[in-house]
């Protein structure tokens, strides 16, 4: 049985956790543990305050876990979803990012959005293409292209690692955080998604008088077996 994830919500995880908010507002970290029962497989998170904003590690008596290899985030329900049922008494500990906002998103950012709720990004999926790896009962492998928004406000000014940053620089500096985020902990996806590429670099787009906000694109490509499921 397959669970409905969209590969949008696996790149806005994984970029909530390798990208730091300006704001810090889902920065803080917090550990649940567990004493899983027998074939255990569903670990429900309880942070102080807030919701679960990512995953940034877990262990099971005290050996690491690999997300999408052992087990798998579900984000709307606040869950670690192990593949294979863990044994009665293992214990279970995770690591996570969480707060009362964030500022990546799988949606577009609304135009009745406060100033304090940017710098913000979003990713859209753009389209994609499938192909069957071999004859009708092999596996499909399907490329999705994905578009990653950046928008920042004018006037509002950020130290980060003691420089200043405000306005379209802002912007800027965050998409080339992003496109290193990618470059780097591509292996943080595999193996629900692979095969990083981008068609372009990241480009500027006109000041947006609706958002009033400066605003970059990002351009990537992805593959991945089954792709928007989780099995």
């Amino acid at each position: 049985m397959s669970n409905f994830l969209p590969a949008k919500y696996i790149i806005v995880e994984f970029l909530r956790n390798r990208l730091i908010d300006p704001r810090a507002r889902s920065e803080a970290t917090d550990t649940d543990s567990f004493t899983a029962t027998a074939s255990q497989t569903n670990f429900i998170l309880t942070p102080s305050s807030g919701s679960v904003s990512c995953i940034t590690s877990v262990t099971v008596d005290a050996v690491a876990k690999t997300k999408w290899q052992d087990y798998w985030f579900d984000m709307r329900n606040q869950t670690i979803k192990f593949y294979t049922g863990l044994s009665i008494g293992q214990a279970v500990v995770a690591t996570y990012k969480y707060g009362t906002s964030n500022w990546i998103y799988w949606d577009k950012a609304r135009v009745d959005l406060s100033a304090t709720s940017f710098p913000r990004l979003n990713i859209l999926t753009i389209t994609g293409t499938g192909r069957r790896l071999g004859q009708y009962t092999a596996e499909v492998e399907s490329q999705g292209q994905y578009q990653i928004d950046i928008w920042t406000k004018k006037d509002q000014v950020f130290t980060i690692s003691s420089r200043v940053y405000e306005g379209e620089e802002l912007a800027e500096y965050i998409a080339s955080k992003v496109t290193e985020a990618f470059e780097d902990y591509e292996s943080d996806l595999f193996p629900a998604l692979y095969a990083y590429d981008v068609p372009q670099i990241a480009r500027d787009l006109p000041y947006d008088e609706t958002y009033q906000c400066f605003h970059q694109v990002i351009e990537i490509t992805l593959r991945g077996l089954k792709l928007n499921r989780i099995n």
